[in-house]
């Protein structure tokens, strides 16, 4: 019986025809090189996401001496509070807890431009730069505030200024924007403790170069998500201008 021309079993071996291929069978090959590739890598990396900055010199001693002068004179006066959670709820309730938190804030009525437009001016630049974050910032959604810590001897209830362990990220709508803080040293060398310190890794020791008066004027800038304090005042008066540049929140 004459085997059925459909049947390649039957085909002899000088057929020499062309066999058609599925369409799977033609794409099914991957290229060799391909697989030798691994995995995309990321678009950009940053060695410099648990590290703290010091931006030298961004104000001078005089600027900085109008500031505080201007914040003790011109802007509302406030004593701190502290955002702590109940009954399970993230929520923004307000507490005086002077054991935690212990300064006084001065805050600006309105826009101060000149102040907000040279602050965000000397952070985007560091930010963009090849030792910055690279982080996506907008601008500034809160104003800055100005520092007033006090040592225990002339505090009016004979406690030391200090903001114990925190960090600035908070739950609310504006605080979960927070990206890069910044303190502004306004008076350097005029009092003792009161350095910002960091807990990252092993480490709680202060940042280094905010004690001798030559820091005047020099802006300390650090991601929002980083753990730190002021530590408690010893003697005299401790100015800073505090705040945050805001973005999208981390993802």
């Amino acid at each position: 019986m004459p085997k059925s021309k459909n049947n390649r079993k039957g085909k002899s071996r000088s057929d020499k025809r062309p066999v058609q291929r599925s369409s799977h069978s033609r794409h099914s090959s991957a290229d060799p090189a391909v697989k030798d590739r691994g995995p995309t890598p990321p678009e950009r990396q940053c060695k410099y996401l648990d590290r703290v900055a010091t931006l030298p010199n961004a104000f001078t001693p005089d600027e900085c001496q109008q500031i505080i002068t201007t914040a003790l004179n011109d802007w509302t006066e406030r004593e701190s509070m502290i955002q702590k959670d109940t009954d399970g709820k993230i929520e923004q309730n307000f507490i005086e807890d002077l054991d935690y938190r212990n300064t006084t804030l001065f805050i600006p009525p309105k826009p101060d431009e000149w102040l907000f437009s040279k602050i965000l001016g000397v952070i985007q630049t560091f930010n963009q730069s090849k030792d910055g974050y690279g982080f996506d910032i907008k601008g500034l959604a809160e104003p800055p505030n100005v520092m007033r810590y006090l040592a225990p001897d002339i505090h009016p209830k004979g406690k030391p200024g200090k903001y114990d362990w925190h960090m600035d990220v908070g739950p609310g709508p504006v605080p979960s924007m927070r990206k890069i803080s910044y303190s502004i040293l306004l008076n350097a060398g005029e009092y003792e403790g009161g350095e910002l310190a960091f807990h990252i890794g092993r480490s709680t020791d202060p940042h280094p170069g905010q004690t001798e008066p030559s820091s005047i004027g020099s802006i300390v800038c650090f991601p929002s998500y980083l753990v730190h304090r002021v530590q408690p005042m010893v003697s005299g008066t401790r100015y800073a201008v505090v705040g945050w540049v805001h973005g999208n929140s981390f993802m």
